[in-house]
């Protein structure tokens, strides 16, 4: 099996840095593939098919699939339900603080981005009612998001406002809610509630996310408040591979030094 790769072998990827010594073809293609992701990837981008790398470098398709499988479990690649195994995008450590979305992703260096998928005033049901301590059937703005972050699909956003503290809300942009409540409304976020669960996407939510059906979620619910009126309810689903939550925790009841 070659070990070293040059322009043309992958369309227009090129390879010509010397592999360490491996001592099986499985660790070869590993290393092969490592340094297609390390000069030649960026996130995002698909590598060669398996059919590609299976003719190219004259191994079995099991080996690549194994050398494939050990990148996976790496997180340096992911595969793409129906469409192909795509190098990794940006994975995010988020403390439990109140902050939007898009500046949580900026604090991080990534470029944040938002989808507004669907936006409409409706009645509000007895929970969501309960909710926001408002009457039921009293309409709230229902906004659907999908969040980015460097190009790559973080979480799918569904969040509901009472229309009687927003009038006029449809018209205004809704990428960034928090910085419209606070510049056009007066209305500034003070503090909130959140409570975090698992759950396996859906088809909706996979096909909005890019993730394969029953992949893992992060299920973030949170109640907003500008001083003691509630101004959100909302429902965030976070991709499990690109999502990690810290809490610092201390022992109840620890004697103090």
């Amino acid at each position: 099996m070659q070990q070293k790769l040059s322009r043309g072998d992958f369309g227009t990827y090129r390879l010509d840095r010397p592999l360490a010594p491996a001592t099986t073809k499985r660790a070869q293609v590993r290393g092969i593939l490592e340094t297609l992701i390390d000069t030649e990837l960026n996130p995002g981008d698909a590598i060669p098919s398996e059919r590609a790398l299976v003719v190219r470098l004259a191994v079995s398709r099991v080996t690549v699939r194994q050398a494939i499988a050990d990148l996976v479990e790496t997180g340096a690649l992911e595969r793409v339900h129906g469409k192909g195994t795509y190098v990794t995008g940006p994975q995010v450590d988020s403390r439990l603080h109140l902050t939007s979305f898009s500046r949580e992703m900026r604090d991080r260096g990534l470029v944040p981005a938002t989808v507004v998928l669907a936006a409409s005033e409706e009645a509000a049901d007895d929970d969501v009612a309960y909710a926001l301590r408002i009457r039921p059937g009293r309409p709230v703005v229902r906004v659907e998001r999908l969040r980015t972050a460097d190009g790559t699909p973080m979480a799918y956003e569904v969040g509901q406002y009472p229309s009687s503290l927003f009038p006029g809300l449809l018209q205004r942009e809704l990428g960034a809610l928090y910085d419209v409540f606070a510049s056009e409304y007066g209305v500034v976020v003070t503090s909130g509630e959140q409570t975090v669960r698992a759950e396996s996407a859906d088809a909706s939510q996979a096909r909005v996310l890019g993730i394969a059906k029953r992949a893992p979620l992060l299920v973030q619910e949170r109640v907003t408040y500008a001083g003691d009126r509630v101004i959100e309810l909302s429902t965030s689903w976070y991709r499990a591979d690109r999502y990690r939550i810290h809490m610092a925790i201390t022992p109840r009841g620890a004697r103090e030094n």
